[in-house]
């Protein structure tokens, strides 16, 4: 029998891609053994409204440049198709008889997973593999409800979930907004999405 082609996918707003997401990127990468990985930036997320002034091209700029070292595809995918960023829309769109979808989410979509857009339909397309990035003295709090929602999400659902090992970096492109607003340092971006962000003054 031929071996199933192991695709990755990992979607968000991006605004602005950090070493947080670079870490979990690397982590999915070197842990699934996937052959083939998607960066997904949403052109119109669902749960949450856009904050900031990065056009969705900008955005997907950014990604390339904040990802140019490791082997993935920057994906134009959801902003190519309109409208809202349904996660089951782009599965479909990728799913093939000989491919198995791996689904990487931090652990707030995780938490919030089944309440998205036709959530049975997401779990039958794809494995989904999800990151930590609480860390200190909320770390085991969290921990405990990640793996209450995994075990909730096998029973309903049938979904096959796994947690990703990844050091837990505690950072937000929302707070990261904040900084850069304020004019702060940070070392939480790549020195080439710095200065994307410098020079089209993003987030000002």
């Amino acid at each position: 029998m031929m071996k199933k082609e192991r695709i990755g996918i990992y979607g968000g707003t991006f605004s602005p891609p950090h070493v947080g997401h670079h870490c979990a990127l690397s982590a999915f990468l070197q842990q699934e053994r996937l052959d083939h990985v998607y960066v997904i930036p949403t052109l119109q997320p669902p749960h949450k409204p856009l904050q900031g002034d990065a056009s969705p091209q900008q955005r997907l700029a950014m990604c390339r440049l904040a990802f140019a070292d490791l082997p993935i595809t920057v994906s134009d995918i959801e902003i190519k198709r309109g409208g809202k960023s349904y996660t089951v829309l782009t599965l479909e769109e990728l799913k093939r008889e000989d491919n198995t979808l791996v689904l990487l989410c931090g652990s707030d979509m995780f938490l919030s997973i089944d309440r998205w857009y036709r959530p049975e339909r997401i779990f039958a397309l794809a494995e989904i593999v999800y990151v930590q990035r609480e860390g200190g003295e909320h770390a085991e709090q969290v921990a405990q409800a990640l793996a209450a929602q995994a075990m909730r999400l096998q029973q309903q659902y049938g979904a096959v979930t796994r947690p990703l090992a990844c050091r837990a970096i505690e950072i937000s492109s929302t707070m990261l907004r904040q900084e850069l607003a304020q004019g702060n340092e940070t070392s939480f971006l790549s020195p080439s999405v710095k200065e994307y962000i410098d020079q089209c003054q993003l987030y000002t």
